[in-house]
C-alpha cells in the first residue's frame, strides 16, 4: 500500500455513512438469524450491522407526541416491547405469516429510564407495516398518563404478555419513600400493566381505579417473563451484590397478575457450586408486605446474583435463563413447575465464570477471526423461536451478541450482531411475530455523535438521541433492496484512542481492491491532515503521523468511490 501525508486546507468532505460488514451468510431467505458476524471494535458514531442487514428509524428522543398537550418524547430509552394489534401468536413467538390475514399493526411500548417522574415514563407508538412500501409507518406517538397511580419512576425493562399487554417495571425508587395517595403502598417501585391500544394503566380489581401490581412485590425490577401457562412469572432485582434476587411470581387466575404466590430463589450451595435450589415463599398478602419484599426475602436467606438483569424462557427447552451484570454472566436452570419448589441443573450458560472472569469467545466476522473479550454487563436477553439468544450488554463495549442454540462453554457459538453507536447501551429487544424485524433502541448515545447515515426508509439518521429502531434483513425492507446492492462499506477501527504517540492507526476492512483518502479535521471543521492510501480487499492496516497534531478531539474522514465513513479520536 502507498501512502503520501500532507497538511492541508480543504472542504470538509460530507457526511459519513453507517458502516455494514460481513458477508451474506443466506441471500436466499429471510431469516434475520442468519448473518455474518460483524467485527468487534469500540463503539464508533454509527451503527454497525450485518450486511445483510438494515434498520429503520422509527423515534428518536424529543420528537412531539400527536397530542401537543404531552410534549415530546421523554429521552432515555430502555425497553422496547412490540405487541401486534391483531389476534395470534404473541410478540416474539412463533412464526406465524406476516401480515396474510390484515395489515401488520402493533404498538411498541417505550420505557424511559429516568431519574424523576418527570423523566420517566412510557412512549406508545402505533405502527401500522405498510405492504406497498415495505417500510413501518409511525401513525400516532402517545404518552401513557401514569397520574392515576402517583406516576412512575426509573422505568427500566418490561415484558409483554401472551394476552398481549406490556408490564412496565420500576427499576429504582427515589431516596425518600412516600405514600402520597394514602393506600398503603408505597408510591415507586413496582410492576404496572398496560392496555397498549389504550395507551392506559389496567384497572387490577375492578373497582374503576387502575393500580400497580402490588402483589408482585417491591423491589427494584428489571423485566419479567410470563411462561406459556399464562399464570406463571419470572423477575429479577439489579440491586447490587447483596439484594439481587431472582423471584417467581404465580397468579391465582391465568392472564390476570393482580393476585398471586411470590417466591424467592435459594440456592443449595453458593452461586459457583450449586446445581439445585428452592423456592422459598415471601410475605405478600398486606400492603407492609408487599412494600418490603426485599428485607423479607433477604431474611429468608435468598440467593443473591449481583445485578440480575434479565429473565427469560428458552422457547426450545423451556428452561430459565438470567444474567447478572456485576460478574458478565449468564445462568440458566430446570423449574419443576407452576407448583413446584426445586429447580434443578443450576449451571453457568455463558460468559465469565468464577475461576475465568475474563472469557473470550472467536468471533468470526466473514475476511477473518478474532478473540473477543466477553467483559462485564451481560444486561437484556431475548430468545428467538429457534433457540437463538441475543445478549444486549450494558458495560464493556455495549455489544449486542447472539449465542446460538448449540453452544457450551467448553464449544462455544458466539457471534456478535452489532456494535452500537459511540456513547449508548443497546436496550430492549422484540420481535415481530413472524421474527422478520427486530425493534430495538439505543439509549442515551453521545450527543456529540455528528455522523449521519441512511435508513431503509432514506431518512437521515445521527446516533446523538435516544433511538428506537426496527431491523431487519435488506430483503424484508421495501427500499433498501436496490440502495444496498452496492460495494461494501467500510470497516475502520481506531486505536489506540485516545493518541499519545506519533502514529494512529486504522483497521479498515474492504471487500475489493480501491484508492482512499483519509482526511482529519479539528473540532472547528478545519482540515489538518491529508494522506491517501491503496486499500486492497481484506483487512488493511494504515498508520496517520499525528505528533504535529495539538492536544484535543478530531475527527477522521475514509472515502473511498463507492463508501464514505467518519471516526473521532483524541490526541493527548
Amino acid at each position: 500500500m502507498k501512502h503520501t501525508p500532507t497538511f492541508l486546507f480543504a472542504a470538509l468532505l460530507g457526511g459519513g455513512q453507517v458502516l455494514a460488514q460481513g458477508n451474506s451468510a443466506n441471500k436466499a431467505t429471510a431469516d434475520i438469524s442468519q448473518f455474518t458476524s460483524v467485527r468487534p471494535s469500540t463503539q464508533a458514531q454509527g451503527l454497525r450491522i450485518p450486511a445483510t442487514h438494515t434498520f429503520q428509524l422509527l423515534v428518536q428522543g424529543g420528537a412531539p407526541y400527536s397530542e401537543a398537550a404531552d410534549g415530546v418524547v421523554k429521552e432515555s430509552f430502555d425497553f422496547t416491547g412490540y405487541v401486534p394489534a391483531y389476534s395470534g401468536n404473541s410478540a416474539g413467538q412463533g412464526n406465524s405469516a406476516f401480515g396474510q390475514n390484515h395489515n401488520a399493526k402493533g404498538y411498541l411500548s417505550i420505557n424511559h429510564e429516568g431519574s424523576s417522574t418527570a423523566t420517566s415514563g412510557v412512549s406508545m407508538l402505533s405502527l401500522d407495516f405498510n405492504t406497498a412500501t415495505r417500510l413501518w409507518d409511525v401513525t400516532a406517538k402517545n404518552a401513557v398518563d401514569f397520574r392515576s397511580v402517583v406516576g412512575t419512576f426509573n422505568n427500566c425493562s418490561g415484558g409483554v404478555t401472551p394476552w398481549r399487554t406490556v408490564v412496565t417495571c420500576e427499576e429504582n425508587t427515589p431516596t425518600a419513600p412516600t405514600d402520597s395517595n394514602r393506600d398503603g403502598y408505597l408510591d415507586f417501585g413496582w410492576n404496572v400493566e398496560i392496555d397498549p391500544a389504550t395507551h392506559s394503566v389496567i384497572d387490577q380489581d375492578g373497582d374503576g381505579t387502575p393500580d400497580k401490581l402490588w402483589r408482585m412485590g417491591r423491589i427494584k425490577h428489571e423485566n419479567i417473563v410470563v411462561a406459556p401457562d399464562n399464570r406463571t412469572v419470572y423477575e429479577g432485582a439489579d440491586d447490587g451484590s447483596s439484594n439481587s434476587f431472582v423471584y417467581k411470581y404465580v397468579s391465582d387466575e391465568a392472564g390476570k397478575l393482580a393476585n398471586g404466590a411470590l417466591y424467592v430463589l435459594k440456592l443449595n450451595g453458593t452461586v459457583a457450586a450449586a446445581t439445585s435450589g428452592v423456592w422459598l415463599r415471601v410475605p405478600n398478602t398486606t400492603p407492609a408486605e408487599c412494600s418490603n419484599t426485599t428485607v423479607l426475602a433477604r431474611a429468608l436467606g435468598a440467593t443473591s446474583f449481583n445485578g440480575v438483569e434479565d429473565i427469560e424462557i428458552n422457547p426450545l427447552t423451556h428452561q430459565i435463563y438470567f444474567t447478572a451484570k456485576g460478574p458478565g454472566t449468564v445462568y440458566r436452570f430446570t423449574d419443576s413447575g407452576t407448583d413446584g419448589t426445586t429447580i434443578s441443573d443450576f449451571a453457568i450458560f455463558a460468559g465469565n465464570t468464577p475461576t475465568n472472569p475474563n472469557v473470550a469467545y472467536a468471533i468470526n466476522y466473514g475476511s477473518g477471526v478474532v478473540s473477543e473479550l466477553w467483559r462485564t454487563g451481560a444486561d437484556n436477553l431475548t430468545f428467538d423461536s429457534k433457540g437463538n439468544l441475543y445478549v444486549l450488554q450494558d458495560g464493556g463495549r455495549n455489544h449486542v451478541w447472539m449465542i446460538r442454540p448449540s453452544h457450551t462453554q467448553a464449544a462455544p457459538a458466539v457471534e456478535l450482531f452489532a456494535v452500537t453507536p459511540a456513547g449508548c447501551e443497546p436496550t430492549g429487544m422484540t420481535f415481530s411475530p413472524d421474527e422478520q424485524f427486530m425493534f430495538i433502541s439505543m439509549q442515551n448515545p453521545s450527543a456529540s455523535n455528528t455522523e449521519a447515515t441512511t435508513d431503509a426508509a432514506g431518512q437521515t439518521v445521527v446516533f446523538n438521541r435516544s433511538s428506537a429502531l426496527v431491523i431487519g434483513r435488506k430483503e424484508a425492507f421495501g427500499k433498501s433492496n436496490d440502495k444496498n446492492k452496492g460495494a461494501e462499506l467500510l470497516l475502520a477501527d481506531v486505536y489506540p484512542n485516545p493518541v499519545s504517540g506519533p502514529e494512529l492507526s486504522l483497521q479498515v476492512t474492504h471487500s475489493q481492491k480501491e484508492e482512499a483518502m483519509v482526511q482529519v479535521f479539528n473540532r472547528l471543521g478545519t482540515p489538518v491532515l491529508e494522506q491517501s492510501f491503496e486499500l486492497t480487499k481484506g483487512v488493511n492496516t494504515l498508520r496517520l503521523p499525528v505528533s504535529e497534531l495539538r492536544n484535543e478531539q478530531y475527527y477522521l474522514v475514509i472515502k473511498t468511490a463507492t463508501s464514505t465513513t467518519t471516526r473521532s479520536f483524541i490526541k493527548q
